[in-house]
């Protein structure tokens, strides 16, 4: 099974972060902490090691833009193909982030909108 390589949140404001450079190449063997490639954000530069072990496959080129959780690369087992921009898997990550920055605390699911509202609770008990 894939595993998904995701944006990560270097900072609490980081909205988007860049793919500077991709240290491995497309179809190289990866080994879990070896350095796929350098995360470049407003602030700062990093170094993004593999989760863990596998082929790796890039899904975003050098010098894009992605959202914090988006997916930008997966590590495969040996012999399986990536997998496509329709799959369940591959947009789950990005779908999550697109929705929930859209609305004051409101996230949709098969065309429902659920309301979080849990805040304004706490504050009231709080009281």
């Amino acid at each position: 099974m894939a595993v998904q390589i995701v944006m990560p949140r270097l900072g609490d404001f980081m909205t988007e972060g860049v793919v500077a450079k991709w240290a491995k190449s497309p179809g190289d063997a990866v080994a879990q902490g070896d350095l796929l490639a350098q995360i470049e954000s407003e602030k700062l530069n990093y170094d993004l090691e593999a989760p863990s072990d596998g082929v790796f496959h890039a899904a975003v080129a050098e010098g894009a833009s992605v959202a914090v959780d988006g997916v930008i690369g997966y590590l495969l087992a040996a012999g399986e193909a990536p997998p496509q921009a329709g799959d369940a898997g591959a947009g789950a990550g990005s779908g999550a982030v697109a929705g929930a920055g859209s609305g004051a605390g409101a996230s949709s699911s098969a065309g429902r909108v659920f309301r979080v509202c849990s805040a304004r609770r706490v504050a009231r008990w709080a009281m």
